[in-house]
């Protein structure tokens, strides 16, 4: 799919890959140093995790910004869109509001060839409901691949992929966090690993920075960095991405950066 991917990339196209979603610091006074603290930390964010209220139908405001890079990672073209996005049974919908282009200096909005590009993308009229997106039919293998099940595997069975560490304790916006770095046992495509910074208090995972255990074939580079926010209600939601990919060959390459922000969400 990446290989087949042409030198200028289509507006719609390049959203695919977001599909939706530190300095050190002095260490905390409750340690987890011995293995057996490791496992208790481990097994505190997994409960707070299973305790969280689950948001089925919800809905948000989004910017997506997805910039291709040329070979020396300086950017060619940004591509900004502002959306909502509505997430229920049917499965995840967004709605563009607008697109904008830029490339050499120079901004365009290109909001009905974006939304033009992701109809002729999103296949067949009488297609399932569920199946259609902005993004296209391919971004499913995507979301999957960046559920918060996979992204953050502190459950019991997901542990036993992995093996944690503790590393010092680091300070992000004034707050000092726990820092866990995880390694997938087996290398895999489907295995994230990395690091994780966790809230002393809660036990929320409020920040990570991932990359896949093994990349398929043919991408060289796809890391991510998540923001995570705990709405007043209690739910858990991603608030901001950021992911590098580096795919493809010598004669059709992908380089890019897209970051992606929520806000307004609203759980029904």
């Amino acid at each position: 799919m990446m290989v087949a991917s042409s030198r200028r990339l289509p507006a719609a196209v390049a959203f695919w890959w977001a599909a939706v979603l530190f300095a050190p610091g002095p260490s905390c006074g409750i340690g987890f140093a011995q293995d057996g603290d490791l496992n208790l930390l481990l097994d505190r964010i997994a409960e707070r995790s299973a305790t969280r209220p689950e948001a089925k139908d919800w809905r948000a405001m989004a910017v997506s910004v997805a910039t291709e890079m040329d070979k020396n990672w300086k950017p060619n073209k940004t591509t900004r869109v502002r959306k909502t996005v509505e997430v229920n049974e049917s499965g995840r919908r967004e709605k563009v509001i607008e697109a904008r282009q830029t490339e050499k200096g120079l901004t365009k909005d290109i909001t009905e060839e974006f939304i033009r590009e992701a109809e002729e993308r999103s296949g067949p009229k009488d297609k399932p409901e569920e199946d259609k997106s902005q993004s296209g039919d391919d971004n499913k293998g995507m979301r999957r691949s960046l559920s918060l099940e996979e992204l953050l595997p502190f459950s019991e069975k997901a542990r036993r992929d992995h093996s944690f560490t503790r590393l010092p304790d680091e300070i992000i916006e004034g707050q000092t966090v726990y820092v866990l770095e995880s390694k997938a046992n087996v290398k895999s495509e489907k295995l994230w690993e990395g690091r994780y910074f966790i809230s002393p208090e809660s036990h929320d995972v409020i920040k990570v920075r991932l990359t896949l255990s093994k990349n398929p074939k043919f991408v060289k580079e796809f890391s991510t960095e998540m923001d995570f926010q705990v709405l007043p209600d209690g739910h858990f939601f991603i608030k901001k991405t950021w992911m590098k990919v580096d795919a493809g060959m010598v004669i059709k390459h992908i380089r890019m950066v897209i970051e992606e922000e929520y806000s307004d969400i609203e759980v029904f």
